[in-house]
């Protein structure tokens, strides 16, 4: 039996949240089940430690072991955010965030403690606020923690395909230029809107090229095999992405449920045990088995696709099941998404080779 070494667990602390947005990937958790099979609303302080006691004296842990506050809307239970942080000063800490519930005094708790990395979610601004400028006004509170502080994030999930170079201008102007950009899960894409997007991303990049700090969080080619591959070392590149679901990481639920993430938290599949009774790793083994074998199991469905062996980001087995009900098939939404990153990655990668072959011309 394989022992994982975990470099986080997921504290899931509550199911509720302020925003209900509507392309939120958690409420596919309600659309499957009760919340009264779900267990406790919120985690409760007795079962946070008994949470983190099970952690440090039962798993193998990583030298840089990081404590994620999950939900939910995770400042709605500041209480145990800050029951945590001051039990275990001396940890590393992460919380997603849409900042709306942030006030003073979450502002001045979060000010003192530097250990603690917030990422601000603006992928709600059009949604609830008409934009991302009336967010940051709506919000000033978060405002104010990202603006302080170089390790707090803005993660921009783009929804007004359009909007994507003058709002990204705007969020480094006036807010951080820690900035990640995505695209939401569970909203319906389409084809046009996502030409757009690769467009305007790819404007971005050249705008930027020379902003080193910038351009290191904001070029996704620099993180991909394709780039590696090209220009790296070849070696370093390892086929066939995925997040080793349980292997690196454990999402663990308001009643202290062990899961392999939240994914298959909301699938209710493959409960691995509980703080109270134990973990079974051999609930593990068929993940170990993908990681080993990954052409076999990560390429099935994907032969004729025209990413095989270089999409971006490969395959989500959590999202695979819950949309698809095999780990194994990709989501098609996902798979459109993965294949305009890939355009944004193939023009840098084209444009990098022509800039490199000038040098030595």
């Amino acid at each position: 039996m394989r022992i994982p070494v975990y470099k986080s667990v997921y504290l899931y602390l509550t199911h509720a949240c302020n925003a209900n947005c509507s392309f939120c990937y958690r409420r596919g958790l309600f659309e499957r089940h009760k919340v009264s099979t779900l267990g406790p609303v919120k985690m409760s302080k007795e079962t946070a430690d008994d949470i983190l006691d099970f952690c440090f004296s039962k798993l193998q842990l990583a030298p840089k072991f990081t404590i994620y506050f999950w939900g939910g809307e995770p400042t709605v239970n500041f209480e145990i955010i800050r029951h945590v942080m001051e039990r275990f000063p001396q940890m590393l800490f992460h919380m997603n965030t849409n900042g709306a519930l942030i006030d003073e005094r979450m502002y001045e708790f979060f000010a003192r403690h530097r250990n603690i990395g917030i990422t601000w979610s603006f992928g709600n601004c059009y949604e609830k606020y008409g934009g991302p400028h009336e967010k940051a006004q709506a919000e000033p509170w978060m405002l104010k923690l990202v603006r302080e502080n170089p390790n707090h994030n803005v993660n921009f999930m783009v929804v007004e395909y359009g909007k994507l170079k003058v709002d990204f201008d705007f969020i480094a102007r006036e807010i951080t230029r820690n900035i990640t950009i995505d695209l939401a899960t569970r909203h319906d894409h389409n084809p046009e809107d996502l030409e757009r997007f690769a467009a305007q991303y790819f404007e971005l990049l050249i705008e930027h090229e020379k902003d080193a700090e910038l351009f290191q969080t904001l070029n996704p080619a620099l993180h991909s095999n394709a780039y590696v591959r090209e220009f790296g070392l070849k070696a370093q590149v390892r086929e066939f992405h995925f997040c080793r679901t349980g292997l690196e990481r454990l999402f663990i639920d308001t009643e202290g449920g062990l899961w392999q993430c939240d994914n298959m938290y909301i699938c209710r599949y493959n409960r691995l045990g509980s703080v109270y009774d134990g973990i079974d790793y051999s609930k593990l083994d068929y993940v170990w088995e993908i990681d080993e074998n990954r052409e076999k199991y990560l390429g099935r469905f994907c032969e004729s696709c025209e990413l095989y062996k270089r999409c971006p980001r490969n395959k989500c087995l959590g999202l695979n099941l819950e949309h698809m009900g095999d780990m194994l098939k990709p989501e098609p939404g996902y798979c459109a998404m993965n294949k305009v990153l890939a355009k944004v990655i193939d023009k840098y990668i084209q444009l990098e080779k022509e800039k490199r072959e000038g040098v030595h011309v």
